[in-house]
């Protein structure tokens, strides 16, 4: 199995992802905001969100001890101080637990041949089906790695409120929920990935995770969706900030219509 490895990761960062429009509405850049990033691979996002937010205390959560070391070197490469690697995989409870290790290479490098393809879909939960996942990845390999729920980490850290959170966890996204009770009414926003396809067993789609977060009083604010799998951005509006979202996202169709309205006159 071949080990990841840093890569350029200047184009991707470059790209803006598709949540930022809606953060910025969200929070101010000059906020110093607390920003989890839970399943963080290669600490990509812990490193835009640092640029974009540059006085947000970070908490960049990975399990897997190869991608902690392309961490610590990315971090470093891109100078960034305000971000903590935390080597656990946060989850439903604490303790221990199997993590499931992946690998492998597509036929066609989406994304150039400087690209680390096989570590972006280890995960808590085993693979629904022996055949490779997407007809390429497949998991050779278990470890096992340290857990804790988010409630708990937050408590023993002195963390009253988490002001958004970047979630990719391949399939495990209700075990991170299920392990936040305490702590999601107090959540700004939530960026996460969900399945129309259960390619993890145990995993919950994404009609059972917008349920969940309907529940919770999150409010759909964006989603891309693919084939099988999409993102979605969550926006909490029991806070006041999730609020002046809310009420600026209604009024930004009137605003746009009275805009053209008058720029005819």
């Amino acid at each position: 199995m071949d080990a990841p490895r840093p890569v350029n990761l200047s184009d991707y960062l470059a790209r803006p992802a598709q949540c930022e429009p809606h953060l910025l509405r969200l929070f101010s850049a000059d906020r110093e905001l607390v920003i989890f990033d839970i399943g963080a691979c290669e600490g990509e996002e812990s490193i835009r969100y640092a640029r974009l937010f540059p006085k947000a205390r970070i908490f960049t959560f990975e399990p897997l001890p190869a991608n902690q070391e392309i961490i610590r070197s990315n971090f470093s490469r891109f100078n960034v101080s305000r971000a903590e690697l935390v080597p656990l995989a946060l989850s439903d409870k604490t303790g221990t637990a199997e993590f499931h290790v992946s690998a492998g290479r597509p036929p066609e490098l989406f994304c150039g041949d400087d690209w680390n393809y096989g570590n972006k879909s280890s995960s808590l939960l085993p693979p629904a089906e022996t055949d490779p996942m997407h007809g390429w990845i497949h998991f050779p390999e278990k470890i096992t790695v340290q857990t804790e729920t988010l409630d708990r980490f937050c408590e023993r850290r002195g963390i009253g409120k988490i002001d958004f959170i970047h979630m990719d966890v391949q399939g495990a996204e209700s075990l991170v929920l299920a392990g936040a009770d305490l702590q999601l009414p107090r959540v700004g926003a939530l960026w996460l990935e969900v399945s129309d396809r259960e390619l993890y067993k145990g995993q919950k789609l994404r009609t059972d995770i917008e349920r969940i977060m309907r529940r919770r009083r999150f409010w759909l604010a964006t989603e891309s969706r693919g084939e099988i799998e999409g993102d979605q951005l969550y926006v909490n509006l029991r806070t006041s900030a999730g609020l002046v979202w809310w009420l600026g996202a209604r009024l930004r169709p009137l605003r746009r219509l009275l805009t053209r309205l008058f720029s005819r006159k």
